[in-house]
């Protein structure tokens, strides 16, 4: 047996696992918070967009800039490689169950991210870090298994999630120039501007993020709005194969239902992260007025990614024509969308168009995986030469991971993330007291006429681990 099928089995047992993990704990939150992501949706968004200056403090960031640098690392490979590789895989009814998993994970992450707010921590960069090992070491007050999750995280983002945006960009630079040789020349560049940008420590990252991601991800929809109306005869038999092969898998993708909904489910968490406790590093790095302020913004984040943005690129693939049609282009990332949208439309700039989509949405992911990466590392040491380090061997990681396979990388993410799955989502459940009290006290605040809550501490009924709000 080669590497790539220990990967691939190790891959199928691991998920059957997380299935029940993120599926029941996602609907206990769901039940606890009495269907927040169907009842809150309006004053989501509406809180998610009413702020979105800068931060004033040069060091933090605000709740808005938070928000985009988690936008940043969701909005990437995993929206167009990543649907590819599910429609291809799993066939058109993964779209289905990424959609289902989606809202059911808008609890989860809701939870995560109120929680990395209150077990913050202000670091000697002058900002803030948050997020999975820091709540699980502070508020579970365990230290050793907080430091093994600060240890996953970082494989996660360094290895699977920046691997993954590498070497995707290299995929679709080869799209539009049709020639392997220039494989090594992207990934120079990539490796050389990724280093350029992240010494700017982590508001150069935030304040990027801020500006790219909103744009981009309003112009890939409309570009995927043209494709798809240009192929409008073809929307109803799009949605007819994601509802049919939802419960029922093609034959020619050589699996049963069990393949069609784990397919789905690992690329829609790979793009959303909710119930990873992932995300949350992003959350736990605003200067904002409340936790579950945050909660609200990340849960925005999941719809908008997987609702909007992942069934945007779905659609642009299956209003193509057949599934047989699709599977007969013989690609299985990007390259497959950059041959629709040259068939569709565009010619022969539609490789180049699907490229520089690739390049600005998987680089801001990139940058705000090294983010997360990075503080992962001050969590385990916050040490300024190892800091220093890392910056120097996060652009080598780059470089060959560019060189790699794009399949073979989503495959050892999955791997990774499914034992982070399984890890965070107990300790989440464990923490989901504190997380509830804060809402609580959010919602009884609101009630009381208070447009903008402030939290204390003292709101909670245990503040072991918490330093950084008052009393």
């Amino acid at each position: 047996m080669d590497i790539n099928s220990i990967i691939s089995t190790t891959n199928d047992y691991l998920w059957l696992i997380a299935f029940v993990f993120v599926i029941s704990f996602g609907l206990i939150f769901t039940a606890k918070l009495k269907g927040i992501q169907f009842r809150d949706i309006p004053y989501s968004f509406r809180k998610t967009f009413s702020d979105i200056k800068d931060g004033e403090d040069k060091k933090t960031l605000s709740s808005f800039e938070a928000f985009c640098v988690s936008m940043g690392s969701r909005i990437g490979a995993g929206n167009i490689a990543g649907i590819a590789l599910a429609i291809v895989v799993g066939g058109p009814g993964a779209v289905f169950w990424m959609w289902v998993f989606a809202i059911i994970g808008c609890a989860s992450a809701f939870i995560e991210a109120i929680l990395s707010q209150i077990y913050k921590e202000k670091k000697s960069d002058g900002g803030f870090h948050g997020g999975l090992a820091y709540y699980t070491t502070k508020g579970l007050g365990n230290k050793r298994l907080g430091f093994l999750m600060a240890g996953l995280t970082f494989l996660m983002y360094f290895i699977g999630f920046m691997g993954v945006q590498a070497c995707t960009i290299t995929s679709t630079f080869q799209g539009a120039l049709s020639f392997e040789g220039n494989k090594l020349f992207i990934a120079v560049v990539i490796a050389l501007v990724f280093a350029l940008i992240i010494h700017g420590g982590q508001k150069r990252v935030a304040r990027i993020s801020a500006r790219v991601v909103p744009l981009m991800a309003v112009a890939w929809i409309l570009f995927a709005l043209i494709l798809i109306v240009v192929n409008y005869q073809n929307i109803p038999s799009a949605f007819a194969m994601i509802f049919e092969y939802a419960f029922s898998a093609p034959a020619l993708i050589g699996g049963g239902i069990g393949t069609v909904i784990l397919t789905g489910m690992r690329r829609g968490i790979y793009s959303n992260e909710a119930g990873l406790g992932t995300i949350s590093n992003m959350s736990g790095t605003a200067d904002t007025t409340h936790p579950v302020k945050q909660g609200y913004m990340q849960m925005v984040g999941v719809l908008i990614d997987t609702l909007i943005v992942c069934t945007c690129s779905a659609l642009i693939i299956l209003t193509y024509g057949s599934f047989e049609s699709i599977l007969g282009i013989g690609f299985d990332d990007a390259q497959l969308i950059q041959v629709i949208a040259s068939e569709t439309l565009f010619g022969d700039l539609a490789p180049w168009i699907i490229f520089i989509f690739m390049l600005f949405f998987a680089f801001t992911c990139l940058i705000s995986d090294y983010n997360v990466s990075e503080t992962s590392m001050r969590f385990i040491s916050d040490n300024q030469r190892m800091i220093k380090a890392l910056r120097i061997i996060a652009p080598a990681i780059v470089f060959i991971c560019c060189l790699v396979a794009t399949k073979s990388m989503f495959a050892i993410s999955d791997v990774i993330m499914g034992i982070i799955a399984l890890c965070n989502i107990p300790i989440m459940f464990k923490l989901s007291g504190r997380a509830m009290e804060a809402y609580r006290d959010y919602r009884q605040q609101r009630s009381d006429g208070i447009e903008e809550p402030v939290f204390h501490k003292s709101a909670l009924s245990d503040t072991t681990g918490v330093t950084e709000w008052d009393d």
